[in-house]
Parts: structure tokens; C-alpha cells; sequence
């Protein structure tokens, strides 16, 4: 009988440590693993075809991440966002979904999605996966 009560506990940690590794494992392999870097307007452009390709990789995906990160659409008319990312792959009402490639583990498409609101950039993240595609 004491056995059955020392027993519980170590079963309760286990599952704990299970889960716990379960979800490392899950938020590890379905985050993104591009490095962000610098966005660069002339090579966003050149990349628009690139992303949409068969096995692109993930083409635009650092140059996303710093606009993400940066809040560097924050406020932009939609005009303006046009004009420096180009052509957007999806226009919905209030957004814009741009590809970027395949930005994670299993091979789906990933997007940068701007959000406007009033006219003006009130949010820009990346979307997994792209549902625009």
C-alpha cells in the first residue's frame, strides 16, 4: 500500500515532463527558424516570384520577421506599404497576405499579413499556415 502512494506522484511528474517535452518538441518544430535581417525593398521585389514557387525555401521570411519585430509598417498608408513591398499575392478587405515561402518544418507556406485599419498599417505578422494559398 505505501508503494501505491509513492507511486502517484512519480506517474504525476512523468506525464508533467512528458507534456512538457511534447510541447518543446511542437513549439520547436512548428516556430520559425529564419534569422531576421534587414528589409531591403529592391530584394523583397525580386523575391515575390521566388516565394511562390514549388520548393522555394523560405525566401522572405527574415526580411518579414524584421518588419514584424520592428513595427516598421506601424501607421503606413496602404499606398505606401504598395509601394515598398510590391503586389500582394492575396488582397482581402483591411489586408494585405504577401508569401514569403516555406517558413517552417513541414514545407508550408507561410505570409506576411499587413492589417489595416482606417486606411493605415495597425498590424503586420506572419501567418502560418498561409491560408491564402
Amino acid at each position: 500500500m505505501v508503494w501505491y502512494h509513492m507511486a502517484r506522484p512519480w506517474t504525476c511528474i512523468w506525464v508533467i515532463a512528458l507534456v512538457v517535452c511534447a510541447s518543446f518538441l511542437y513549439l520547436n518544430f512548428t516556430a520559425m527558424h529564419e534569422q531576421e535581417q534587414p528589409f531591403n525593398a529592391m530584394q523583397w521585389r525580386s523575391l515575390s516570384h521566388e516565394a511562390r514557387l514549388n520548393d522555394p525555401g523560405c525566401v522572405r521570411g527574415g526580411m518579414a520577421l524584421f518588419l514584424s519585430n520592428n513595427h516598421s509598417l506601424a501607421g503606413m498608408p496602404q499606398a505606401a506599404v504598395m509601394e515598398l513591398l510590391g503586389e500582394a499575392d492575396t488582397v482581402l478587405p483591411n489586408q494585405f497576405h504577401f508569401s514569403l515561402g516555406q517558413c517552417h518544418w513541414d514545407w508550408r507556406y507561410s505570409s506576411l499579413v499587413v492589417i489595416f485599419k482606417d486606411g493605415k498599417v495597425s498590424q503586420a505578422s506572419i501567418a502560418y499556415p498561409a491560408s491564402d494559398f
